[in-house]
């Protein structure tokens, strides 16, 4: 099975990247390993036709995925070339970031320990999971460890698809993985990112190639649900005033299962988020009206949550956000307009040396997969 961390034992990962999405399929090819993207095409699903979760039953619509797959691909393949790094959902894996005081040099028995370490952790089995870690950081006498589990089951629904449609995962990586892929590792300062869809926004915090944050959170729940046994999403009509005060007042508790999520449950001092609340007093509008989208107030509770832990663990206030995926920087620069935060986003142009119709978002993992 591949490795799902960014840096891994393999050499070189394939020179054509394909990203599977609920909005769509997108695919990218680069001439060498500095990752610029050569050409690049992207493919709209019906919606319903992905439906990313931790369970079997992701890929709905298979005949569509397929397809999707075979023109992207096709549009970007160059000669006979079949291997690809395929990047999946990030709410189909699970990422965490773990301390320990040493873990086994060898590579089988590591995952012995991690498998033990996770069965308390993960929602799923950790002996049926394909596991890949990667060693990020030690400071004083703790070793703080990456770690990315996915059922092997939800792997295999996209890996199955990409070879129906002709192609061979030589690479697979989480959305998010990807993305941080893309940044430059030799700043100075720490990047904030979003990474943004319909379904789901991943909030990470990176420094020099460290990842010191990961969380992602999964929006509009009811429709997902709807899509997925229907094959059809419906728009979220729901009203949200009566959600409101629930939001603000389970921000302490969100900020509790963030650092779960980031760095294991005895890592940091839980205390140090209660000012959390603050932070989304801050960033989200103090009086949203009925037009207000539940989903608008989720993800800026997410970054509000993101902003404190940043200005905690480096003792200064981030000023700026990146972004990916479906969250464009203008959109996301209206909702954090009181913040003073700017916004950009992760691909640059100098990130490609084409044109394309594909919003820069949707394209800014696939820069990273390739980037090797």
């Amino acid at each position: 099975m591949p490795s799902l961390v960014p840096k891994s034992s393999a050499q070189v990962r394939p020179r054509l990247a394909v990203e599977v999405r609920p909005e769509g399929v997108y695919a990218a090819r680069a001439n060498d390993s500095a990752g610029l993207l050569a050409q690049v095409a992207g493919s709209p699903l019906p919606p319903g036709a992905v439906v990313p979760s931790l369970k079997l039953g992701n890929i709905v619509d298979r005949i569509a995925v397929i397809a999707a797959l075979k023109r992207t691909l096709g549009a970007v393949q160059l000669g006979k070339e079949r291997d690809v790094t395929l990047i999946v959902p990030d709410t189909s894996v699970r990422v965490l970031l773990l301390d320990f005081d040493e873990i086994p040099s060898k590579a089988e028995e590591a995952l012995s320990v991690l498998r033990f370490r996770l069965a308390k952790l993960l929602p799923f089995n950790p002996e049926l999971a394909q596991i890949s870690y990667q060693v990020m950081s030690r400071h004083a006498l703790v070793l703080q460890v990456l770690v990315v589990a996915a059922p092997r089951e939800v792997l295999a629904e996209y890996e199955s698809a990409v070879r129906e449609a002709g192609f061979e995962p030589g690479a697979v990586l989480p959305s998010t993985l990807a993305v941080a892929a893309a940044l430059d590792e030799a700043g100075q300062s720490a990047t904030l990112l979003v990474n943004g869809s319909e379904y789901a926004a991943t909030t990470a915090i990176l420094r020099r190639g460290e990842l010191l944050l990961h969380r992602t959170l999964e929006l509009k729940a009811e429709p997902l649900a709807h899509a997925a046994a229907a094959v059809a999403l419906e728009p979220a009509n729901a009203a949200i005033d009566a959600e409101i005060d629930a939001i603000a007042a389970n921000t302490v508790a969100n900020s509790a299962f963030l650092v779960e999520d980031a760095t294991d449950e005895d890592a940091v001092d839980v205390e140090s988020f209660l000012d959390a609340r603050e932070a989304v007093a801050v960033l989200a509008p103090p009086a949203p009206d009925a037009e207000t989208d539940r989903a608008s107030l989720e993800l800026l509770q997410a970054i509000s949550v993101a902003a404190a832990y940043y200005e905690d663990s480096l003792s200064v206030v981030p000023e700026e956000v990146l972004t990916a995926g479906t969250l464009s920087p203008a959109a996301l620069e209206a909702m954090l307009a009181d913040s003073g935060l700017r916004v950009r986003d992760v691909l640059q142009s100098t990130d490609m040396m084409t044109t394309s119709g594909v919003p820069r978002g949707l394209l800014a993992g696939l820069r990273g997969a390739l980037k090797s």
